[in-house]
């Protein structure tokens, strides 16, 4: 399974030409050189390596930059948009580094075949993506390449189907949004905002019975759900965070529709735990009880404190208690309220 984008760039070929040919993420220089270095047995990579090959297709990587501005200058193509930046990023643990960068050279050489293209791919994520900078103009007719949805859709079209030809997983009906961040840290097992948030998620909905009773329990956890219907993509955030997280980052699986109808489906039970979580049980405070053993007949021999301690019981009303006490009767309680009248 990957994912794919594509977007314009205006400023500098070089700057993102070297961004792809970063040399703190570059160990060999091409496939071949990677290819012949991993069968000789004497050798050894390091375990902590970040390994990335760059290949050029229609162009050397080597010379990529002198080549593409050569094209543009011919073709008097220097301004506006004059390279686009493509990635394709694979699914954790799915691929090897060299199928990644296989299906990449493929797919730059269906997709761009008349253009100037640097396919490079990266492990410095925790997943294996390939970057594609590709020169604008055509090297043959000088037209520009047309980056518009029309242009993104084939784009994943045949990264789809390259994947499919490898034996990889592909989304047969995408919906809303992937981003590469769901299959980003998963490997290096480091915690992020976003793991976080689906734990609490996934906790919540083992607790309720509706989407209501849902959006109670997360605002108790502190997490405040943003899913008004004027809303374009519903949010998620933290009390204490300051920017808020739209929840199709989260994986389609934690959008509030999808949320809604797996938290309907749970046994009735459940509510108990919601009432439980809502309304706790408060437990009952036990006091403990002294006795105060001073009376007034003694009050000449008592300290200053102690006399304090019996004014005060005496105007509560716990002093001098009565002995001996003998309720009212019916008749005399009956004159007394007569009295007080």
């Amino acid at each position: 399974m990957a994912t794919t984008k594509i977007w314009a760039i205006k400023d500098s070929i070089s700057r993102v030409i070297s961004y792809a040919k970063n040399p703190e993420k570059t160990t060999f220089a091409d496939l071949k050189q990677v290819l012949k270095y991993a069968e000789n047995e004497e050798k050894t990579i390091d375990k902590n390596e970040k390994t990335m090959y760059v290949t050029g297709v229609n162009c050397k990587a080597e010379t990529a930059y002198e080549e593409m501005t050569m094209v543009q200058n011919r073709f008097d193509k220097c301004t506006g948009n004059i390279a686009h930046h493509a990635y394709q990023s694979f699914k954790t643990g799915e691929v090897s580094p060299e199928l990644a960068h296989k299906i990449g050279v493929e797919l730059a050489e269906k997709m761009w075949s008349e253009y100037q293209v640097v396919v490079a791919t990266h492990f410095n994520t925790g997943t294996y993506h390939n970057h594609f900078v590709v020169n604008s103009v055509n090297m043959f007719t000088g037209k520009k390449f047309d980056c518009n949805k029309g242009a993104y859709y084939h784009f994943r079209e045949l990264s789809d189907e390259l994947c499919r030809e490898y034996g990889l997983t592909v989304i047969e009906k995408p919906t809303g949004k992937t981003p590469r961040s769901i299959y980003f840290a998963e490997k290096r097992g480091e915690p992020t905002k976003y793991n976080v948030i689906r734990q609490t998620i996934d906790e919540t909905m083992k607790m309720c019975i509706n989407y209501g009773q849902f959006k109670k329990i997360m605002l108790k956890k502190g997490y405040i759900i943003n899913d008004d219907y004027n809303r374009k993509y519903p949010t998620i955030c933290s009390i204490n965070d300051k920017q808020a997280v739209r929840m199709y980052h989260l994986g389609e699986q934690y959008l509030p529709k999808n949320i809604a109808n797996k938290v309907e489906h749970n046994p009735y039970y459940y509510q108990n735990r919601y009432m439980e979580f809502i309304h706790p049980k408060k437990k009952k405070q036990k006091y403990k009880v002294c006795k105060y053993k001073g009376k007034f007949k003694d009050i000449s021999k008592m300290s200053g404190i102690d006399v304090l301690f019996l004014l005060l019981f005496h105007l509560l009303g716990l002093l001098p208690k009565r002995e001996n006490y003998q309720p009212l009767s019916l008749e005399m309680k009956q004159e007394v309220r007569k009295m007080e009248r």
